[in-house]
């Protein structure tokens, strides 16, 4: 059996012996019904319904079901709409658009945040015997803006310092 991820339109073929995908081996999206809307299509035009079969499908599978008007099939009213198309513009102009870890939505770039000595005291581990990153360090801060939850990620120029600690760790 096959089924196309509806993420990264990438088809996923699974072990009949496992069953199906819990998740893309792709892009690590769910693949189950909680964030998936399957709609049927009708691929055979000589199909015929009568009144009656078509009255019957219109009320199962209309887009009523979902709490959407013809207006606007996703959002609410004009205000979401707004703020739904100042997002993606937004969005377009990040070079990173990480996913929120609470519901997965698309974060914003709020702004960076600088770490220094005063306020942060650097782990060392056996292993390493030297602090992954060092003071000055600058985060990246995320803004969901779905749930709004804030996430921080390391800043670009500081990646590369934390990667060459841990390979030289790894070569002695």
């Amino acid at each position: 059996m096959s089924q196309i991820c509806p993420w990264c339109d990438t088809e996923i073929v699974w072990d009949e012996v496992l069953g199906p995908e819990e998740e893309c081996p792709h892009c690590h999206n769910e693949l189950n019904a909680f964030r998936t809307l399957n709609v049927d299509i009708e691929h055979d035009p000589d199909k015929q319904h009568d009144d009656h079969d078509h009255e019957e499908e219109s009320e199962e599978k209309g887009w009523s079901n979902f709490g959407w008007t013809e207006d606007a099939a996703l959002f609410g009213d004009e205000s979401s709409l707004q703020y739904q198309e100042g997002v993606d513009k937004v969005l377009h102009g990040q070079s990173e658009v990480p996913e929120c870890p609470q519901c997965r939505e698309y974060m914003l770039l709020a702004g960076t945040e600088t770490i220094g000595s005063n306020h942060f005291e650097p782990h060392v581990s056996e292993a390493l015997k030297a602090p992954v990153v060092t003071v000055p360090f600058r985060l990246n801060v995320y803004v969901c803006t779905s749930c709004f939850q804030v996430s921080k990620v390391l800043a670009e120029p500081h990646r590369e310092p934390l990667m060459e600690v841990v390979r030289r760790a790894q070569s002695e």
